[in-house]
């Protein structure tokens, strides 16, 4: 109890509870920020102040429509049956990662969404005939590619870079940023 009241031992825990607020308001603060900057990917808003009238989540959501699309117009019957399958759960993890918001996973499951559509146009190129009641198979082809064009854009890792150097790398956030362990947006890749 003496050292409770002890003069010095005040002054250090004050300094103590002072230190842990300051830096979880930090953490809060920044951790806020970085989320608002992540939203770029999915609200075209913030990227037309750079003259980007799309944006990632934009090209993405399109894509699995796209896919949903090709599904129907590919069947799962005979030569398309694999990959039917793929393309299938292709465009289920991606619209999942979707939902979740987690960037990473939404790169990956886009890549392999493009690689389950590539498997489909070598099936198509292999001379695999579509059910004759579908003739939109070259255009949902040319729509999904012009999407992923969209996406091989840097407009949104241009914008999170451009975040990361002028708010995470200005003194004294750069330190902070360190010891309040926050996490910087994610770029997609």
């Amino acid at each position: 109890m003496e050292l409770i009241k002890k003069r010095t031992t005040a002054i250090a825990v004050f300094i103590v509870v002072v230190l842990v607020f300051s830096l979880l308001g930090c953490h809060l603060s920044l951790s806020r920020a970085c989320r608002q900057a992540e939203e770029a990917f999915f609200d075209r808003s913030k990227l037309q102040a750079e003259g980007y009238y799309t944006c990632p989540g934009d090209q993405l959501e399109a894509s699995v429509k796209l896919a949903g699309r090709l599904l129907t117009v590919i069947g799962s019957d005979g030569p398309w049956a694999e990959s039917y399958e793929a393309l299938r759960t292709a465009r289920l993890a991606l619209d999942a990662a979707l939902d979740e918001r987690d960037i990473p996973a939404i790169g990956a499951a886009d890549q392999a969404l493009v690689e389950a559509v590539a498997d489909v146009k070598s099936v198509k190129a292999s001379g695999a005939s579509l059910p004759a009641s579908h003739d939109d198979y070259d255009q949902i082809i040319a729509d999904f590619d012009s999407a992923q064009a969209v996406l091989d854009d840097p407009a949104y890792n241009e914008y999170i870079l451009s975040f990361r150097e002028d708010v995470l790398g200005a003194f004294p956030t750069n330190i902070l940023r360190h010891l309040a362990f926050v996490q910087a947006p994610e770029t997609f890749p």
